[in-house]
């Protein structure tokens, strides 16, 4: 077999030559230009000619070149003008996790959303889990990402830009996420876009080519947690008396928390569910429950209250409640005392194991428009405020010497009543409009807050124009109240450590007593979310945190212990939301959380 070791080959009419068949060619390693029409590889080895920097002819007998003109060869392999040819993986299978391979065949593409194309959010709230994960590492290119109202799965109005913050990485596996500045609406579609090239592949050589998809955000998931209660009212099916000093859930994770969702200042416990039903749990045998029945006496997990959809708020004391419907009716059950339930005049000692209505059609729905104590007082959509039951001590809010007992409802003053969500069985608190409070009825912790302990029986102010609309009190004459800068108030009876001055005793005495707020320390805590129970508080901080403190009688304040805190101490969790507490003495407190 010959062999050919030249540097140009050129027949005589200076034309590209055939080669016979089995020729080697080689030892051109200088060549500029291999001037060949036909090479047939299977034919002619062509070896040596890493150097060359131009083929220019074809690898194929006959037919049409398939390389052709302005081919390079160089040390990293071929390469076509536009074309990056190296490094070409021509397998059809790939084993491992390709994290290193470049090239024309990659693609960015996502491989999970939250929320899910076309799904429900599994949050409101600010939403901070939205994003895509990608199916490799991922760095962020250039553009925004936009979220916007959808209208028929269109991008409607513009709710936020986010950028996508040049050059930042993300491991493969990574979630990008966005996180909306405000809350975003419940039942609301809402339209997200990634625009092409807001992110590139590690190497940067490859864009993701954009998505936009379209989701509807929905109310977080809520649980609900007790402590502190002993029997059914833990609500954990046992019938023995068991305390419990530390936090236990209450089965579900649909409770409501967006209309005084929750309530336990009785002898029974209340709670609506995210589709309007109503559930209670604990004692029942003066039909407290609502169950038509009052052959059980007491129930130790929840059961619904009628088959009603249109629950709005409701409130209990002892062992009565009341609760408004969507509506605007009122109703009430349970045992009737001193014409507190507001049907039968002056009636005592009559019970209704199902809900009867109390007159009218205008009664106001939503949080903290109802208040159940000896008396019951409610708000109607016009502002005014009414109320009816016990007045022994003026806490109806009308003259006690006059209206000992009211069975039906009467008129406080004024037209411009926004809330009533807090009061003892002696006194009431509400707020007007204009961010004022307001107390009457018995003042002998000095809870009235008008620096002496003198009983009245028609509204005094207390001092302040920014109270939030809950002001809570207990059983034994402590309250706590909310202001809208962020502040904690409380005032009263200080026993146990119960206003959370740390000070007080297990008895009284004049250092006990506060007849005007003094300020917890701190300025982030929620608004209106704060109970009392007996000799015990609790109140939410705006970072979810609960803090409890007081008297902890069979572990009512949830720390897990029985010791006294006459300051506050936080339970663990930063998720917690709303809060009720109960009056009696194994009472703690209910509170709904996060999922």
């Amino acid at each position: 077999m010959s062999q050919i070791n030249v540097n140009t080959i050129k027949d005589s009419n200076k034309g590209a030559p055939d080669f016979p068949s089995g020729v080697n060619v080689g030892g051109i390693t200088s060549t500029v230009t291999l001037g060949v029409t036909n090479l047939n590889p299977t034919n002619v080895n062509v070896s040596g000619v890493v150097t060359a920097t131009t083929l220019d002819g074809s690898l194929l007998a006959t037919g049409t070149p398939t390389l052709g003109l302005g081919v390079t060869i160089n040390a990293s392999g071929l390469n076509i003008s536009g074309v990056a040819t190296a490094g070409i993986v021509s397998a059809t299978t790939l084993y491992g996790d390709g994290a290193n391979i470049t090239g024309i065949a990659l693609t960015i593409a996502p491989l999970n959303y939250n929320p899910a194309v076309f799904s429900q959010a599994s949050h409101l709230g600010k939403a901070s889990g939205i994003g895509l994960t990608f199916n490799q590492g991922v760095k962020a290119g250039s553009g925004n990402v936009t979220l916007s109202l959808a209208n028929a799965g269109v991008a409607g109005t513009v709710v936020e830009n986010f950028g996508v913050g040049n050059s930042v990485t993300y491991s493969n596996g990574d979630t990008i996420t966005i996180t909306p500045t405000a809350d975003l609406s419940v039942g609301q579609n809402y339209h997200l876009s990634y625009p092409s090239g807001a992110f590139t592949n590690i190497g940067g050589d490859v864009s993701y080519v954009g998505t936009a998809y379209t989701f509807q955000a929905r109310s977080y998931d809520y649980q609900l947690w007790v402590w502190g209660a002993g029997g059914g009212d833990s609500a954990q099916n046992q019938s023995s008396i068991s305390h419990y000093s530390s936090p236990v859930q209450v089965p579900g994770t649909t409770w409501d928390v967006n209309s005084n969702g929750i309530d336990r200042s009785g002898n029974s416990q209340f709670a609506k569910k995210t589709d309007g039903t109503l559930w209670g749990w604990g004692y029942n045998s003066k039909g407290t429950l609502a169950q038509n029945s009052t052959a059980v006496a007491n129930y130790s997990s929840p059961i619904q209250i009628g088959s009603e959809t249109t629950w709005s708020e409701y409130a209990s004391f002892s062992s009565m409640a009341i609760a408004t419907k969507t509506d605007g009716t009122l109703w009430g059950w349970g045992e009737q005392v001193d014409g507190n339930l507001g049907w039968i005049n002056d009636s005592n000692n009559i019970e209704y194991s199902s809900p009867v209505q109390i007159p009218g059609t205008t009664w106001a729905t939503g949080s903290y428009k109802i208040k159940f104590a000896k008396s019951i007082h409610a708000i109607k959509t016009d502002g005014t405020l009414w109320g009816w039951g016990s007045n022994d001590r003026g806490q109806i809010g009308v003259p006690a010497t006059s209206q000992a007992h009211q069975s039906s409802p009467i008129q406080i003053p004024g037209t411009t009543w926004r809330s009533v969500g807090g009061g003892s069985q002696n006194n009431t608190f509400a707020t007007k409009t204009d961010g004022t409070l307001w107390g009457w009825g018995a003042n002998l912790g000095g809870q009235l807050s008008q620096n002496n302990r003198t009983q009245y029986s028609s509204p005094v102010q207390i001092p302040g124009t920014n109270w939030n609309e809950l002001v809570s009190s207990a059983y034994y004459a402590h309250v706590i109240a909310t202001k809208t800068d962020g502040t904690l108030w409380m005032w009263g009876n200080g026993m146990r450590g119960c206003l959370g001055l740390n000070q007080g005793g297990d008895n009284p005495s004049a250092n006990n007593y506060y007849s005007s707020p003094v300020q917890i320390p701190g300025t982030n805590w929620k608004a209106n979310m704060t109970a009392v129970g007996r000799f015990r508080s609790a109140a939410v901080k705006t970072d979810g945190t609960l803090w409890t403190w007081g008297g902890n009688y069979q572990g009512g304040l949830g720390q897990n212990n029985t010791t006294q805190y006459s300051s506050p101490v936080q339970i663990p969790g930063t998720t917690w939301y709303e809060i009720s507490g109960q009056g009696g003495g194994s009472g703690g407190f209910m509170v709904t959380k996060q999922a």
